[in-house]
């Protein structure tokens, strides 16, 4: 039955709710991250609550310059703030359908107001002065902010309940009225600061125990939005088999046939952006969507789906590709008669099992990876033909991995399909026992999607059983896991307990416990933090270019300076010399470089910053510039009392020592040890006479003077942005202290493999911070801040770079 246009419009030309009332409703991940982050934050601002910091006093001084201006404005916007709420809560109560939302927004608004007070409790505001707060709208200044609070969290939890232009709306009225607190004096920047984080984290609670709507349109939206892109439909249906974070439907044309309809929606944003950032986090050679917009992704599919169909691949027809006038973005094709999933054993015979990897080698032999092969992405088509289908993870010009990784995923759902001996058998004759060997190290659950993970659970057998079979059939030695995963349980547990291990040196030989460094860093200027802040990434434009200095090809400065803050994101999963070279290499060989010429690039730019380093050190020593001005020693303190534990050196010494007696003492790290030796010879033998052209570049002062330059400049700014923490805490050192003790700790972090030196760095600047003077608990803190500003935040715009270099193909 055909539906009207008015009808199909739901509620008029202005979309007001993102789902329909009924709508499913999910516990979904960013609730998590949004709780987690919540917490966090709470947590760094209660080192300096209640305030006043110095960041509340900056703030306050510029808007007592703006009170002529815009003072009169504060009581109104603060005004807004209110009825904004009072608004979204009449929304829900007079909308039909919706009275649900009201018990969801009486949740938030309970968890909030008792979190402020709880909050404000441990900050030493009294209970009396927290409720006060939530009808005063002047002084005196109240952590936490109560009505912000509370506002913001009827606000927030209503948010996946409203289409994304009220979303946005909402999010400036809360950030204007809190700025319009603040200007009335009712709080402080902390204070609101709090506020809000009180707010967001009481909605994604309410949200984690009564769930939330995913954004999905409606059949009627959607009928609608076809007939935007110019294919009318009287019905859509859910597509069989669909997982529930997808919207996938077919619809009836008016001419009777069916066609099969991907929607990403306009409200629907973050169940694929946690997806896909998690992926991009946990497992190598996976590209997060963060930065893609739903255009930019309907398009990338649609244009994969046709340059694959052109080079012989079967595939679904493209019918339509677009955007419609509400802003959905829509990918129309024809529609299967089946996938993979939903046929029997019996009705996949050897001819279609053969037509299966026919179209997955051809597609990887046209460079492109589908990136999610999976039981649903294999479908018949009506005339019972084989094709590929849901091209959204494709990658265009795919390395080695990528293909055989799209290979490793057929083997497995086709074995889910039809059984270990049958799949092997088609394996094999596509690509015979050396391409099954090839294979073999991406059968592993990282390369999997979650759907496939799921049916080898419910399989008769395990992917174990299914390597030691292809092993068999291959006439090979079983060949190691290619390393897939980024994070693992393993490497998790690695990192607490390196994080403990840490602790517990630096309170072994800094002599400082807990309290005492959370009572300096309530102490610090935040405006010098923010300028150390700032002053972070310019240490990247110098190493750009000396990165420029070590390569004879090319290069453009901006891709170049991308790379380097793409390394800042990548050396949170790699020690920092390995992430270095992993993307250096990769970056060069986009421009036609042969591998080996571009890791002696790499290694020639990594060689020339080892070398500032210790000229750096040196120069400092002998030329009698202030150094280090005590011992080495741990335990100092304040109160200059003698310290009886034992030095740094003799402590470095011994963890050497207990590092190769474990090393010796356990069979598989001696034996990964000896095996590391000859494979580490045969390499640089083998890579030698093609990285022989890269030296030429020593012979080029330009080139050697880039190289030198671009690595002095970045160790000077790196001792620039440590002074500037330095001063946060009310000390300083001589420069030339500063440079030492960076580049000393530089110099032994990044030949730790250690993700980007976490516990040896921050444990190596608080020695050395000692060993110039500095207070041990000024020297913790110092510490802290200064890998915080240098280390854990740049990956946030590094993020952004890796994106980048992907969507210009330098990556």
């Amino acid at each position: 039955m055909a539906v009207s246009t008015d009808r199909a419009r739901d509620g008029g030309l202005v979309r007001i709710w993102s789902s329909a009332a009924d709508a499913p409703r999910l516990r979904r991940p960013t609730d998590v991250i949004l709780l987690v982050a919540s917490v966090l934050t709470l947590g760094l601002l209660a080192l300096a609550a209640p305030g006043p910091t110095g960041a509340d006093d900056a703030l306050d001084t510029v808007l007592a310059r703006l009170e002529p201006l815009f003072g009169w404005l504060w009581s109104i916007v603060y005004a807004v703030l209110t009825l904004w709420a009072v608004g979204v809560v009449l929304l829900a109560a007079l909308s039909r359908g919706r009275r649900r939302l009201l018990l969801d927004q009486a949740t938030a608004a309970a968890l909030a107001f008792g979190a402020a007070l709880v909050a404000g409790a441990l900050a030493g505001t009294d209970a009396f002065t927290i409720v006060q707060g939530l009808v005063s709208s002047g002084p005196p200044v109240v952590y936490v902010a109560t009505r912000v609070a509370m506002v913001t969290a009827v606000v927030v939890t209503a948010s996946p309940h409203l289409a994304r232009p009220w979303r946005y709306a909402s999010r400036v009225v809360l950030g204007l009225g809190a700025v319009a607190a603040i200007g009335l004096g009712a709080t402080n920047l902390i204070g609101a600061s709090a506020a809000l984080a009180v707010g967001i984290g009481a909605a994604a609670v309410a949200h984690l125990v009564l769930g939330s709507p995913q954004g999905r349109l409606t059949d009627a939206q959607v009928l609608v939005a076809l007939a935007d892109l110019g294919v009318p439909a009287t019905r859509v249906t859910a597509a069989p088999g669909r997982l529930a974070a997808e919207n996938l439907l077919v619809a009836r044309t008016d001419r009777g046939t069916n066609l099969l309809v991907k929607v990403y929606g306009r409200d629907a944003w973050d169940s694929q952006v946690v997806g896909s950032l998690w992926a991009a986090l946990t497992r190598r050679g996976e590209r997060a969507h963060v930065w893609g917009t739903r255009r930019s992704r309907v398009e990338h599919e649609a244009l994969v789906t046709v340059l694959a169909a052109q080079a012989g691949v079967p595939t679904l027809d493209v019918v339509a590709v677009g955007v419609a006038d509400q802003g959905d973005a829509l990918l129309v094709t024809s529609t299967p008669r089946a996938s993979l999933r939903l046929l029997d054993a019996e009705a996949v015979d050897d001819e279609l099992l053969g037509a299966m990897w026919r179209a997955v080698v051809t597609l990887n032999g046209a460079g492109i990876a589908h990136g999610r092969i999976e039981s649903s992405s294999v479908v018949i088509r009506a005339d019972g033909s084989v094709a590929l289908a849901d091209f959204d993870g494709a990658a265009l010009a795919s390395d080695g991995g990528e293909p055989r990784a799209d290979q490793a995923r057929l083997l497995v759902v086709t074995a889910i399909a039809v059984g270990l001996e049958r799949a092997l058998s088609a394996a094999v004759e596509a690509i015979g026992p050396d391409g099954l060997a090839a294979v073999l190290p991406y059968v592993q659950p990282a390369a999997l999607g979650s759907r496939t993970r799921a049916e080898v659970r419910g399989a008769a057998w395990t992917l174990d059983e299914l390597r030691a079979a292809a092993v068999a059939v291959a006439g090979v030695e079983e060949p190691p896991l290619e390393r897939l995963r980024r994070v693992t349980p393993r490497s998790i547990g690695t990192l607490l307990v390196v994080g403990l291990l840490v602790y517990v040196l630096v309170t072994l030989l800094a002599g400082v416990d807990l309290a005492s460094v959370a009572a300096a860093l309530a102490s610090a200027d935040w405006a010098w933090l923010v300028a150390a802040l700032v002053l972070s990434p310019c240490i990247q434009m110098a190493l750009a270019g000396a990165t420029l200095g070590a390569a004879t090809a090319r290069l453009r400065y901006l891709p170049v300076l991308m790379l380097q803050y793409a390394i800042q994101f990548i050396s949170l999963v790699l020690p920092a010399t390995a992430a270095r070279l992993t993307l250096e290499v990769r970056f060069f060989q986009k421009f036609g470089i042969p591998a080996a010429t571009a890791l002696a690039f790499g290694l020639i730019d990594s060689v020339s910053g080892f070398v500032v380093q210790v000229a750096l050190i040196l120069l400092i020593l002998v030329s009698g510039l202030p150094g280090f001005t005590s011992a080495l020693a741990s335990g100092s303190s304040t109160t200059g009392s003698d310290s009886s534990s034992p030095s740094l050196i003799v402590a470095l010494v011994v963890l050497i020592a207990i590092g190769g007696v474990v090393t010796l003492a356990v069979p598989r790290l001696r034996h990964s040890l000896a095996a590391t030796v000859p494979r580490a010879r045969a390499a640089l033998v083998g890579q030698a006479r093609s990285a022989r052209s890269a030296l030429g570049v020593l012979r080029k002062p330009a080139k050697v003077s880039a190289m030198l330059g671009g690595n002095l400049v970045a160790q000077l700014l790196q001792a620039g942005v440590l002074a500037l923490c330095l001063h946060a805490f009310g000390q300083t050192a001589s420069f030339s202290q500063l440079i030492l003790v960076n580049t000393a700790v530089s110099l032994f972090s990044g030949l730790m493999p250690v993700p980007g030196g976490m516990g040896v760095a921050e444990l190596g600047l608080t020695v050395g911070l000692q060993a110039v003077g500095i207070p041990s608990d000024i020297a913790v803190s110092t510490a802290i801040t200064y890998r915080l500003v240098t280390f854990y935040l740049p990956p946030i715009w590094g993020a952004a770079a890796m994106r980048w270099l992907h969507r210009h193909e330098y990556a």
